[in-house]
């Protein structure tokens, strides 16, 4: 991959003041990927050639993209230089707030986070925080205007109360959730005890569906391993989907790491750098 594809991910941080035991984040595993943190001139430029390139789709995230204090400067560039482009930030809302939410709708950002437990949340984000704070974001960005898609991955720990946190999640007003099982990458490779048996996910699926309608969209992510890397044969035996189709990373997407190396996916571990200059 040598240009843009028209979708990208930018880790802009590696920092995150969560340390959920799950994390997918490659750099966990290889910690040269995040070596060092791009300024807010590099950044800039790389916007400015996803403007020049193409590019109509982009996600901020990290990390924890809000531990950055650039992080609205960025998004303003980037909406100035790509007026009609999809913009998006994922943050797990620890530092998200009303007045920001207002000033990301207002810059036509869409909002996406996670809600990683009820009685878990403290132990699946590695913090002491509880869950209500997020749940109470969800509906005031739902009263905004502006509600935001949920993120639920689903381990062990809070596997039984899996039916519960997403019926918290849709009555809290989540414009649409995604579910999925923990992946045995970054973090979650040294906590296998985290990840479900393929049986298991597939009766939380079960009963999330048998769940009455409370009229949010949503969807399933059955990836347990990243298909795009070399995974030992014990893991595909274990973890790998038997209805995989091809992936598009790569080709429809792609991943910016926070020290500007492009990947072609949030998985992978191969990067090259960018068809660009960065720094002096």
């Amino acid at each position: 991959m040598t240009r843009f594809p028209p979708h990208l991910i930018l880790e802009v941080t590696a920092r995150c003041n969560f340390r959920c035991p799950y994390c997918y984040c490659v750099w966990h595993e290889f910690p040269e990927l995040a070596d060092r943190e791009l300024t807010t001139a590099e950044w800039t430029r790389i916007l400015d050639e996803c403007a020049d390139n193409g590019v109509n789709d982009l996600l901020f995230t990290g990390g924890e993209a809000l531990l950055r204090p650039d992080i609205l400067e960025l998004i303003r560039h980037a909406r100035r230089r790509m007026p009609d482009a999809k913009l998006s930030l994922y943050t797990n809302a620890s530092r998200l707030t009303e007045e920001l939410i207002q000033e990301l709708k207002e810059l036509r950002t869409e909002l996406s986070t996670s809600v990683q437990g009820l009685a878990s949340y403290a132990e699946m984000t590695g913090t002491r925080r509880s869950y209500a704070r997020i749940l109470r974001l969800l509906a005031r960005a739902k009263e905004l205007d502006w509600p935001m898609s949920v993120g639920i991955t689903i381990t062990s720990v809070n596997r039984r109360e899996a039916a519960d946190l997403f019926c918290a999640v849709a009555l809290s007003g989540a414009a649409a959730i995604q579910v999925g099982p923990t992946m045995a990458e970054g973090r979650a490779r040294e906590r296998l005890d985290l990840l479900l048996t393929r049986k298991e996910w597939e009766a939380v699926k079960e009963e999330i569906r048998n769940l009455p309608d409370a009229g949010v969209p949503y969807s399933f992510c059955d990836e347990m391993i990243c298909e795009c890397r070399k995974q030992p044969a014990s893991f595909r035996k274990r973890f790998a989907d038997p209805a995989f189709l091809p992936c598009p990373a790569g080709k429809e997407f792609g991943v910016i790491g926070p020290n500007g190396l492009l990947r072609t996916c949030l998985h992978t571990v191969t990067a090259v750098p960018l068809p660009i200059r960065l720094g002096g």
